[in-house]
């Protein structure tokens, strides 16, 4: 599991649904995608044991109509932003121990004319060495 992963699982947890990782699908395959991508891990410090770092995380909600696309935007931000993280902390090679998030923004109309609104997750992560 990814930090992405982890946000994803949390924002189907908490109904919003038709999410995927990695790659935004095509209108075809699904019409209003929620998207979650993961940039590179930035070591912050180096200890003994294990290293703290972040992990920036991009969710873009993708909507026909562009109110709905901000509506749902901002209703996920809240719903990362006040979330539990305790089920979701383990990210694989990372835990994660603190998020920070963006206010959503609107970023685009995608090549098939739809709405993307954006928000970032900073993600506080340790991983263990």
């Amino acid at each position: 599991m990814s930090c992405a992963e982890s946000i994803r699982k949390l924002l189907v947890d908490v109904h919003f649904t038709s999410s995927f990782t990695k790659v935004c699908p095509s209108a075809f395959d699904c019409e209003e995608p929620i998207v979650v991508t993961e940039g590179a891990f930035e070591r912050e410090f180096r200890l003994t044991e294990e290293e703290r770092g972040s992990v920036v995380v991009t969710v873009m909600v993708v909507r026909e109509v562009a109110a709905d696309a901000e509506s749902i935007a901002v209703a996920a931000e809240l719903a990362v932003r006040r979330a539990d993280w305790e089920p979701y902390a383990d990210a694989g090679g990372y835990r994660i121990v603190g998020i920070d998030t963006t206010a959503p923004t609107f970023k685009e109309r995608d090549s098939s004319g739809r709405y993307v609104w954006t928000f970032d997750v900073m993600c506080t992560v340790v991983r263990s060495l």
